[in-house]
């Protein structure tokens, strides 16, 4: 009886759950762009508001294939309009660093062992996460020194081995036998003895330095103390957006889609939304992934013992977010009326008179069986309040057999 209980309310959900709806599906044929997997990804339906703004955070999962493909053309358009001067990575201050060098020609570190520690685990191990790297390098070196950008990573310390190497490059050779690698050790030291060197040497660095070093010292400082990483990157960020007088800067970040959403007030992008000491109530915007019909690379261990690829310690796993069983989005079916099977969509939310801008439907997550957490929608808000346009992604996966592009 509990089976056949259990069936037909996984029937029924399925049922109204499915159903698209005329009105959203009116709407959405006039404010999406379709692009091919095979064409280049050049968003031509971006208007003159959305380049008005100052903050663009691209929200993506970043096991998922296309996620650095969408994240490089974005960006690049964007450099290329308005011009972008920092691009704000999930990443450490030492490995932002090491980043920022390489793609400015230096091959002092390799790329791999930049990305050694990286939080991004899948960036460790794709050849797609380091691709776009080694593509931004090659694109920054074409540049104009008008278009020229920053690379700075601010998310919680992960490589303390890089930090200590970054020290050792910063100050003189005197103090370099008291900074170890290891985290408590380089913590302690940066707590009781950095703020005294760095005062004493104050004249014998410049300002670019000598703020890098405060920087590294305020993120070993507060390592312990702020162990949330969505407030740890907005705490940087206020460092750096006040160091660099960004309030009239064109920035740019490229996340994992929670971080994006700026609804809620805990996420780096709510922060910021939030925080009226910053200009970004209404000059910033988020630009989130959603995947039917893909795969993701997983930590075997995060999944259950029966959809684990045995003996691995990676497992290829089918990510759709019209699974009823899993992860179901509510109207997820509107975007699918209007996009086409290998494609990438750009869908606008929040244009005059959409229908986003008064309901949750097309972000109101629905599901049976928890694998993934997902984010529950708070009273009063609409879809729009999340996030202003969706990258709607349709089997990320498929490529042409003699595509090389990313």
């Amino acid at each position: 009886m509990k089976t056949r209980t259990l069936f037909i309310l996984a029937i029924s959900i399925t049922f109204i759950a499915s159903c698209s709806s005329s009105k959203y599906i009116n709407y959405l044929k006039e404010h999406t762009e379709v692009i091919k997997m095979t064409d280049s990804l050049q968003f031509n339906s971006l208007d003159d508001n959305f380049y008005a703004k100052n903050l663009f955070l691209v929200g993506e999962v970043h096991e998922v294939e296309t996620s650095p493909r969408i994240d490089l053309a974005l960006f690049t358009q964007l450099n290329e309009t308005i011009h972008i001067d920092t691009y704000l990575a999930e990443m450490d201050i030492a490995q932002g660093y090491y980043l920022q060098q390489y793609i400015r020609g230096s091959d002092e570190i390799e790329l791999t062992k930049i990305l050694k520690e990286w939080p991004v685990y899948i960036g460790r191990i794709s050849e797609q996460h380091r691709t776009k790297w080694v593509k931004m390098r090659r694109y920054y070196s074409q540049l104009p020194k008008n278009k020229k950008f920053n690379l700075v990573g601010i998310d919680r310390i992960a490589d303390f081995e890089l930090v200590q190497r970054l020290l050792k490059e910063k100050l003189p050779g005197k103090y370099h036998e008291e900074i170890y690698s290891d985290k408590d050790s380089l913590i302690s030291w940066s707590m009781n003895k950095l703020n005294n060197i760095l005062e004493k040497e104050k004249s014998h660095l410049d300002n670019n330095t000598l703020d890098l070093l405060k920087n590294i010292n305020y993120n070993l400082s507060n390592y312990r103390k702020t162990r949330n990483r969505d407030t740890f990157m907005y705490q940087n960020f206020k460092r750096l957006y006040a160091q660099n007088q960004w309030g009239n800067k064109h920035v740019y970040g490229g996340f994992g889609f929670s971080h994006t959403l700026q609804a809620y007030s805990y996420t780096f992008a709510g922060q910021l939304k939030k925080d009226t000491t910053l200009s970004y109530a209404n000059k910033m915007v988020s630009l989130n992934a959603l995947y039917v019909d893909s795969k993701l690379t997983v930590d075997s261990r995060s999944l259950p013992k029966f959809m684990q690829d045995k003996g691995k310690k990676f497992t290829r796993f089918k990510y759709s977010q019209d699974s009823r069983l899993f992860m179901y989005i509510k109207g997820i079916a509107d975007y699918k009326k209007v996009s086409d099977p290998n494609s990438i969509s750009l869908i606008k939310l929040d244009a005059k008179g959409s229908p986003y801008l008064n309901s949750t439907r097309g972000t109101k997550v629905k599901k049976l069986i928890t694998i993934w957490d997902a984010y529950d929608i708070i009273d009063g808000t609409s879809t729009t309040d999340y996030a202003q346009y969706l990258f709607f992604v349709r089997n990320a996966d498929w490529i042409q057999p003699d595509e090389k592009e990313l």
